[in-house]
């Protein structure tokens, strides 16, 4: 059942996500910010997906699973929104810049990297 496959992933995703947010958190190193764990799934989801377009699964509910569940679920575009503006709020707009900058190139130059690798 599709709606299953993509919830399972998206459930996996989700708690990538929360575990890499905890993980980053406990190493109270002062440049990791709750932004970080945002940027590093971000990154990692548009990766993972961009292997998965081009290495499908040949089990269509496990490729769903994994493209739209997993890489869904592990990547946010709200909590990116919201750590950018909240940069912007506190009057760090070159910071708000920067991060929007960062996930934006990172996250796209990661699928188009993931996809030509996959694709070799």
């Amino acid at each position: 059942m599709n709606p299953f496959a993509v919830a399972l992933g998206g459930a996996f995703g989700s708690l990538l996500r929360w575990s890499l947010t905890v993980l980053l958190k406990r190493a109270e190193a002062p440049l990791l910010t709750a932004s970080t764990a945002t940027l590093v799934a971000n990154v990692a989801a548009a990766a993972l997906l961009g292997y998965l377009m081009a290495r499908p699964h040949p089990d269509a509910r496990i490729q769903l699973a994994l493209a739209t569940g997993v890489c869904g679920g592990f990547s946010t575009m709200s909590t990116f929104s919201w750590e950018a503006l909240q940069w912007a709020k506190t009057g760090s707009t070159l910071m708000a810049l920067g991060y929007i900058t960062a996930t934006l190139v990172l996250s796209i130059g990661a699928a188009a990297a993931a996809y030509a690798l996959a694709n070799k």
